[in-house]
């Protein structure tokens, strides 16, 4: 099951690791939406491919 965004904030909260994670990807992000002026959605998109790279 997934964590809901709650759940998620909390363990940001409690965890520094999570937390300057959280906040590099964040900056990232924003970042390179400026620079590109791409759609959040392509940001979002971008964001999911990303994610099934690191098992690769």
């Amino acid at each position: 099951m997934p964590f809901t965004d709650q759940e998620y904030f909390e363990v940001i909260e409690k965890n520094e690791i999570v937390k300057k994670a959280f906040e590099n990807i964040k900056q990232i992000c924003i970042d390179l939406q400026k620079q590109t002026n791409c759609p959040e959605e392509d940001l979002k998109d971008f964001l999911e491919f990303i994610s099934k790279q690191w098992n690769k």
